[in-house]
């Protein structure tokens, strides 16, 4: 079964092929009608100037028409496609949402995100770097459940003074009982203040951090 979206495409790309056909069906059928036309001329002026320069322009002007047909719907195929990507990103803003996102802007107050596993965790070690990648924060946890654990940074550093208000990192690495990996992310939840539209896709803007939309693990009213 077909989604919209996929069902759109597909007759989008029906609708493509059969103009396509229906374009070289016009010229191929010009082409016999116009090679009848110089068979069947009269054979006293087998090349009349007049006659060939007609035909030639008349093939020349098809050949232009099926060109602009074809540019105009990649124009038309395109302006959809954004038409329908700005719409879509534009319907996020306001919305909470969660998404997986290793950063955090700190601005004084405590900062909440979730640790999330595939499997339980017996032990698991969570860091939060500076903008250079420096630890500032070593947090170690025992007995995670899988899923995730809510978790919050009140912007304490190792030493006990307060961070500097800015952008941080944090990095989870977890492991099971028998001390094998546990694949393992960091996930927050906020709402989207903005919404950036580029070539490279849709950013949203939550809580001063930019997260590209696929990266969205849920969306609240």
């Amino acid at each position: 079964m077909l989604t919209p979206t996929a069902a759109t495409a597909s007759g989008q790309a029906a609708q493509t092929t059969r103009t396509t056909q229906n374009d070289l069906g016009k010229k191929d059928i010009f082409l016999k009608l116009l090679v009848a036309q110089m068979q069947n001329q009269n054979p006293l002026k087998p090349q009349d100037p007049t006659q060939m320069s007609s035909q030639l322009a008349q093939f020349n002007m098809v050949e232009q028409q099926t060109s602009s047909n074809a540019l105009l719907q990649q124009l038309v195929d395109a302006s959809s496609t954004q038409k329908a990507t700005s719409s879509n990103g534009a319907s996020y803003l306001g919305k909470n949402v969660t998404v997986q996102q290793d950063q955090i802007n700190y601005t004084g107050t405590a900062s909440n995100f979730s640790v999330v596993t595939d499997h339980p965790a017996a032990q698991a070690q969570i860091t939060v770097s500076d903008s250079t990648g420096t630890p500032v924060r070593t947090i170690n946890l025992k007995n995670l459940p899988a899923g995730g654990s809510n978790l919050s940074w009140d912007g304490i550093t190792d030493s006990g003074a307060a961070a500097a208000q800015g952008k941080y990192t944090i990095n989870v690495q977890a492991t099971d009982a028998q001390g094998a990996a546990v694949t393992s992310h960091i996930e927050q939840s906020g709402t989207v203040d903005a919404v950036r539209f580029s070539a490279n896709g849709t950013t949203m803007i939550i809580g001063g951090i930019a997260s590209s939309q696929a990266n969205i693990t849920e969306i609240r009213l």
